[in-house]
């Protein structure tokens, strides 16, 4: 039953969200010695540096707008300049890094791994570089002055706290110019993508953030290098987590703010027909969050599917069939925590009202149970039996082909090879190319031909 199962997880998620693994926090590798973990802490690395150097150029773009706002001619030849330079910059590190991986063979792991680690170290220094270039003093003036009074803490764990106390002391430690970015909508339908602007600090809304008052688990700090850190604040939950980053130079700044929810603004009230008005923002924001952590280019892929499978449960309440499926499948995908049983079962009952991928899938569900690795025989073989003849005939050349498969093993309790060849046959008329391969692998053996419509 697993290589059935397996395969047919994909059937039921990819059209949704692409396979991922999880991507590993900064701290889980301190340590790492086998290689596959290299690899992955090599790629974490990577991200890390260059979402730092993003963030540190944006923050540049931002101090060079409002120190030449009154030379606004001066100001944009310098911006020019410093794009030039940045796209030159760019070309530097993507021909360097290779070089340095020139006699290990490509595209091994030591090679990945030494081109990422290549990458991440001039990333970094090329931030160090960046923040340095028109340094802004930080909006209260005695924290230029280096005053103990005035600056908390070098030490960030101690600094956070006072920082996040209240709007004046958040205002006052918080960059002139700060990188902001936000969900915005693409022209793809249902897709998003972060955006990024710069906002000077009277155009901003204090307090930024909540008070942080001893340690707890919904706020993280993340160290990307001696001079910036990050935190990560889930206290909203997974839908509405924001990411702070913070610089130092004579003390600690604020100097980005990262939005990773999508704002009502940014959804379309009816989008799906059935649904409430909130059931149908839960749907749009699973699908645009889901999207995201597809990608895998984002520190937040784990939390993005978890925010994605609550987001879909949330518009299942509606009883939509493809949001039911959407859950049930991300739900068994091992990229977000799996549901319970009885609430897995019934995603995929609702799914399989209409859809024929939900018909299979709560046929999978009837001999494999609320498992990823289920390896033993169906346990429920009738049930299952009927669910994917009913996926069948709602025209599912996968269910053909399962049921083909099913009818070939005999793992639902009937081995006929003349069905298991007509449910193939069935499949190939309808252009299916698996259905043609098999078609033409069991002919060979003598397989009786018979008509496609006997597969069910």
């Amino acid at each position: 039953m697993k290589r059935f199962f397996l395969g047919a997880l994909c059937i039921l998620t990819c059209q949704a969200v692409l396979p991922v693994s999880l991507a590993l926090a900064q701290d889980e590798c301190t340590g790492n010695t086998t290689s596959r973990q290299v690899d992955k802490c090599s790629d974490v690395s990577k991200v890390a540096a260059d979402s730092q150097l993003n963030t540190s150029y944006h923050q540049l773009m931002a101090r060079l707008e409002t120190q030449y706002r009154a030379e606004p001619d001066a100001g944009a030849a310098y911006t020019a300049k410093v794009k030039e330079a940045q796209r030159a910059w760019i070309k530097l590190r993507d021909a360097n890094c290779p070089l340095e991986a020139f006699e290990i063979k490509p595209g091994t792991s030591a090679y990945v791994t030494t081109v990422n680690n290549c990458i991440a170290r001039m990333s970094r220094e090329r931030s160090v570089f960046l923040d340095n270039i028109t340094p802004d003093i930080v909006s209260g003036s005695a924290v230029g002055r280096e005053s103990d009074v005035s600056c908390p803490s070098q030490n960030f764990a101690q600094f956070l706290p006072v920082f996040s106390a209240n709007a004046e002391t958040q205002r006052r430690l918080t960059a002139p110019a700060v990188k902001i970015l936000v969900l915005k909508r693409t022209e793809d339908p249902g897709r998003f993508e972060p955006s990024i602007t710069a906002e000077t600090g009277s155009g901003l809304a204090f307090p930024l953030m909540g008070a942080v008052e001893g340690k707890t688990a919904a706020v993280q700090i993340e160290s990307v290098d001696d001079n910036h850190m990050n935190v990560v604040d889930k206290r909203a939950g997974n839908s509405n987590i924001k990411i702070f980053n913070f610089a130092k130079k004579s003390c600690w700044a604020l100097v980005g703010v990262e939005d990773w929810s999508i704002s009502e603004k940014e959804l379309v009230a009816s989008s799906k027909p059935g649904m409430s008005r909130a059931e149908s923002f839960c749907y749009q924001r699973a699908e645009g969050l889901g999207g995201l952590g597809a990608l895998e280019q984002y520190r937040l892929t784990k939390e993005l599917h978890e925010a994605a499978l609550e987001n879909y449960v949330c518009a299942a309440e509606s009883g939509d069939p493809q949001a039911s499926l959407s859950a049930a499948g991300l739900s068994l995908s091992q990229m977000a925590p799996q549901l319970e049983t009885s609430k897995l079962e019934a995603l995929f009952k609702a799914a399989a009202t209409t859809l024929p991928r939900g018909a299979l899938g709560l046929s999978f569900f009837y001999c494999n149970g609320n498992f990823t690795d289920y390896d033993g025989p169906c346990k429920h073989p009738e049930q299952a039996e009927r669910e994917i003849i009913r996926a069948v005939s709602m025209g599912s050349t996968d269910a053909m082909n399962t049921l083909g498969s099913y009818f070939e093993s005999g793992d639902l309790g009937t081995k006929d090879m003349s069905r298991a060849l007509a449910c193939y046959q069935l499949s190939a008329d309808k252009g299916n190319q698996q259905g043609i391969n098999n078609v033409g692998r069991l002919r060979p053996q003598g397989t009786v031909s018979i008509k496609a419509s006997h597969c069910i």
